[in-house]
């Protein structure tokens, strides 16, 4: 049947040449510029991506790392970063993992979720600890995050999930949520974490918003007194107005600000009975008519985080502004085409003046993405980045404390 169905096709091919020669030079000529497109593409992101910085982190990467500074073959037909940043969305499989959901209770009486991966066997209280920061709406519950969790298993680290405020089916039990600049719960999560394992290096990798979040807290004074001893910054907007700027053009509205706009008046909207109070700074249906996402940190997230507007909340959460002060090896992943974070705004000279800091910087790979191979269901390049980050920092000496290292390492 296959051999006749074959034959069938083989035929009417042939007629069709024969009654329409144009028409099949049409199609020749369509088939040859897509795959000649998409070749040109190909070849043109295949390329090692660029490692930015100087001190110690630097060359540590230059010296023993091969994932980050060897060529990145992207996903061929993955044109452009937006299918690379949706393509991972859609695709990219959720791994099955046993989590198990610890609530931190705030000083404000809120409350976040901490998802801790259920490990097997003998336990090392000391071991090495992987926190993962989620992106504006994310959680444990995404694909992106647990496959950074398996980064940190896979390393034997203890591996856990900061899940912001109504994330990841968690529960709001005030009006407040969170913000770019905001520090607070994380720091909470941090110190818990901190006191129970009071020997345990951590790593941060933080993702997106997270990266901003991880930023402002990896130069605050609560971070000095915690055990956070690494952090890697993933596709992070580093200048708000910037990513206002290329979140507001016509085609990144269309994918991203109205997904995450949905989602963020979805969580709002679940805990509706929390904002029926006047006394609040803002008005649950003046908010909820918001249509792009400064219009919510207007209306929104500014009021309940004590600014002015969006302008003065954007202006405090440039997390570029903190590279200065970071005192932890700090890696920095960005894409040069992510929509989310444009290339024009990236910290390149306050990467090349703080020793402390590193940036890996790739042709392509959209916000989140960096999909490789054909079918790019499972872990990306950018797990295998991270995987070989995590490994470094633990086989170096970059995870002892402050005291225990000399006053020239870095």
């Amino acid at each position: 049947m296959a051999n006749i169905a074959q034959l069938g096709a083989t035929a009417m091919l042939g007629i069709s040449a024969y009654m329409f020669p144009s028409q099949i030079v049409r199609l020749r000529s369509l088939i040859m510029f897509v795959v000649g497109h998409i070749l040109y593409h190909f070849v043109k992101s295949s390329k090692n991506p660029e490692l930015l910085g100087q001190g110690k982190l630097k060359q540590i990467l230059e010296e023993c790392s091969t994932v980050l500074t060897d060529t990145y073959y992207p996903t061929p037909w993955c044109l452009g970063p937006h299918l690379h940043t949706v393509f991972r969305v859609l695709f990219q499989h959720v791994p099955k993992l046993r989590l198990e959901r610890e609530y931190i209770t705030t000083p404000d009486g809120g409350q976040f979720a901490l998802d801790w991966l259920i490990n097997k066997g003998p336990d090392d209280l000391d071991k090495p600890i992987v926190l993962v920061v989620p992106g504006i709406t994310g959680g444990s519950h995404n694909n992106y995050v647990r496959h950074l969790m398996l980064n940190g298993h896979s390393n034997k680290c203890r591996t856990l999930v900061f899940n912001n405020r109504g994330c990841a089916s968690s529960t709001l039990l005030t009006p407040r949520m969170y913000s770019g600049s905001n520090t607070e719960d994380l720091s909470l999560a941090v110190q818990t974490v901190t006191e129970r394992y009071p020997n345990a290096p951590i790593i941060i990798v933080a993702v997106s918003l997270g990266g901003m979040i991880t930023t402002h807290y990896v130069t605050s004074s609560e971070a000095s007194k915690s055990n956070v001893r690494a952090a890697c910054i993933v596709s992070s907007p580093w200048n708000s107005f910037g990513t206002y700027e290329s979140i507001n053009k016509p085609v990144n509205h269309i994918l991203y600000q109205r997904y995450l706009l949905a989602k963020l008046k979805t969580i709002v909207s679940n805990h509706k009975h929390l904002y029926q109070n006047k006394r609040l700074p803002f008005n649950y249906r003046h908010i909820m008519k918001s249509e792009t996402l400064w219009e919510w940190d207007d209306r929104f997230t500014s009021k309940m985080f004590g600014f002015k507007d969006w302008k003065e909340y954007y202006s405090d959460g440039h997390s570029f502004k903190k590279l200065p002060y970071v005192e932890i090896p700090m890696l920095i992943i960005n894409a040069e085409d992510d929509p989310l974070s444009p290339m024009d705004y990236l910290p390149f000279s306050e990467v090349q003046e703080n020793p402390n800091l590193a940036m890996i910087l790739t042709k392509t790979g959209g916000h989140i993405g960096f999909l490789e191979g054909w079918l790019p269901r499972g872990p990306t390049w950018l797990n295998r980045a991270v995987d070989d980050f995590i490994r470094l920092m633990i086989f170096t000496d970059f995870l002892k404390s402050s005291e225990d290292v000399p006053n020239d390492y870095y």
